[in-house]
């Protein structure tokens, strides 16, 4: 089938999926849903988290590492509605089934186009800037997805702010009991009855502009800032593990 054909549903679900990518979204959905339940969630009051509190009504490109796509608790802490972006692939639409049970809706086709790959992702990024036309969407976005290299912001990130308006808010994650998945990225999978912490970054706004040194500094400052996020989330639940 071609994948341009494809009708994806209001989740970005492909209705004519095979049933495993359905079960496999059931069990790991449920699964997290499970973790959540028993994980205590920690959110420091850093200056940077009690800003975005303050600032919940406003609407964001929330950016973080895709090893932490498996510890989106600030799902539950950011009450709002949300759009990411999942590619095409089986993973991609595995993914579409989590993240429609986490109440979360995705937009079909990959970033790389906005690095001048285009992996069905021009209607993508049409979409998502639709979305952010339409004022009542969170942006999720994976920055070094979807293949990497791990923990490297790429530009499509910013390139997205730029057509949106979105400010970038780098959010970032730790685990104390976890396991790695052998994947490029070593994604993360907390596991039950542990700590989850959780810090957002300074926010990041993007012009819109075309000019490569402005557009190319702001990668290296968002990067930068979803670095510093995450050695303070790693500080504080190191903090909480000593009390």
């Amino acid at each position: 089938m071609n994948e341009d054909s494809i009708a994806y549903d209001e989740w970005g679900r492909n209705p004519d999926a095979p049933l495993s990518a359905w079960l496999g979204g059931l069990i790991i959905a449920g699964y997290l849903k499970a973790v959540y339940a028993t994980s205590s969630i920690i959110v420091p009051k850093t200056e940077s988290n009690e800003k975005m509190s303050r600032k919940r009504d406003e609407k964001f490109i929330w950016a973080l590492w895709h090893r932490h796509l498996g510890l989106p608790c600030f799902f539950n802490t950011y009450h709002s509605h949300r759009t990411c972006m999942a590619s095409r692939s089986q993973d991609g639409e595995i993914l579409a089934q989590v993240m429609a049970r986490l109440d979360t809706h995705c937009v079909r086709g990959s970033s790389s186009v906005l690095d001048g790959r285009d992996k069905g992702g021009v209607a993508a990024v049409r979409q998502m800037v639709r979305v952010a036309k339409q004022g009542k969407h969170q942006l999720v976005i994976t920055p070094d997805g979807p293949k990497g290299p791990p923990q490297k912001v790429k530009m499509g990130v910013i390139t997205l702010a730029s057509l949106t308006g979105y400010p970038i808010c780098p959010v970032a994650f730790a685990a104390s009991r976890f396991f790695t998945i052998p994947t490029w990225d070593k994604t993360i999978l907390p596991l039950p009855f542990g700590r989850i912490a959780f810090c957002c970054g300074e926010p990041l706004e993007v012009p819109r502009t075309r000019d490569k040194g402005v557009l190319e500094a702001k990668r290296t400052e968002v990067e930068r800032r979803l670095i510093h996020a995450n050695e303070e989330v790693q500080h504080h639940l190191k903090n909480a593990a000593g009390k």
